[in-house]
């Protein structure tokens, strides 16, 4: 008999686990591995044990009752996930206070941990100390062989593309899209990027009027493309067809979206925050989010039109093997002692 393993997050909509990239991916992971994955955003499903063996938990925060419960009834447990709030310049004092508190819980009951971006690690390692035993690594990963064979970076079209869930305002002001569309407004201005049209790909809701009303304040209307929700193949289509792509994220955890955008070979405009600190966006362009953009945005054009295109696509090339989901099936295995 499969072992059975439930696959836990606090999210109030389910359909999440069938939308959200990260999700995705370690649930088609686990069961590549063998496990019969059974799906739950209910903390009482913890209590029926006899329908499960391990947990395999999202975040570092509501996971802590789910695996509490868990361990009573004597099974293992895994959380994984990026850990906004333990940047206390991100997420202010009251926030990482909380954070840091639930992280220190789930630390002391769970079986490993496993963090997913290097600025995660640090903060991680503060809290703990030299006791690091229950702390594992492994950076998200994505099917990297649906990205390659696309054109060239002086093929493309010299739009914009940047991915966010628009749910809700808060949300789209976290992904940085209306900082995207104002450096974008910045940019239309100088002739190489006039005909330029940015496109917003990811589910509407609540946001999409509050960046409908930016548009028009901006003048943007005939230059923006709202798609609303798209599939995986459309979103692929538009990151290998168009030339630059915007990350300007308050914070990310990992940012799945900016390594599809740089492994389809992009030009990544990002923030350099949390999981976009990263060492493979090095010869892309950053953005200090916390000043002004649009008095950057000479500055960043001037990147743009000088930007050494061969770096770019040696940075896509070169992210293949290891941000590939092979490597962390291969970490699951080892963390997961199968």
């Amino acid at each position: 008999m499969r072992k059975r393993i439930i696959f836990y997050s606090s999210i109030k909509d389910k359909s999440l686990f069938n939308t959200q990239k990260f999700y995705q991916i370690d649930i088609l992971i686990l069961k590549d591995l063998g496990y019969n994955v059974i799906l739950s955003n209910k903390i009482m499903d913890a209590f029926k044990f006899w329908k499960y063996d391990i947990v395999f938990g999202y975040f570092f925060r509501y996971s802590f009752f789910f695996i509490l419960i868990a361990k009573i009834f004597g099974k293992q447990s895994y959380l994984t996930g990026g850990i906004d709030a333990l940047d206390l310049n991100y997420a202010g004092k009251k926030a990482y206070y909380i954070q840091k508190i639930f992280f220190k819980l789930c630390y002391w009951i769970t079986t490993k941990c496993i963090i997913v971006s290097r600025e995660d690690l640090k903060h991680v390692e503060e809290i703990v100390g030299n006791n690091k035993s229950r702390i594992a690594y492994s950076e998200h990963t994505i099917d990297t062989s649906m990205f390659i064979g696309g054109r060239k970076l002086s093929e493309k079209e010299r739009n914009f593309v940047t991915v966010g869930w628009q749910g809700t305002e808060g949300n789209v002001k976290r992904k940085g899209i209306d900082k995207a569309l104002i450096l974008f407004y910045s940019l239309k201005q100088k002739q190489e990027f006039a005909n330029s049209k940015i496109l917003i790909l990811g589910r509407n809701g609540s946001g999409t009027l509050f960046l409908q009303r930016l548009i028009e304040k901006l003048g943007l209307k005939d230059s923006v493309i709202i798609t609303g929700e798209v599939s995986e193949e459309e979103k692929i289509s538009y990151l290998k067809n168009n030339k630059y792509y915007f990350q300007l994220s308050d914070y990310e955890g990992f940012g799945i979206a900016a390594l599809e955008a740089l492994i389809a070979g992009d030009i990544v405009i990002h923030s350099g925050k949390g999981g976009l600190n990263n060492h493979i966006y090095d010869n892309h362009i950053k953005v200090n989010i916390d000043d002004d953009v649009t008095a950057q945005s000479e500055a960043v054009y001037q990147q743009l039109i000088n930007i050494d295109t061969e770096a770019i696509e040696k940075s896509a090339i070169d992210c293949l093997q290891y941000y590939d989901n092979c490597r962390r099936k291969d970490d699951f295995k080892r963390i997961m002692e199968i």
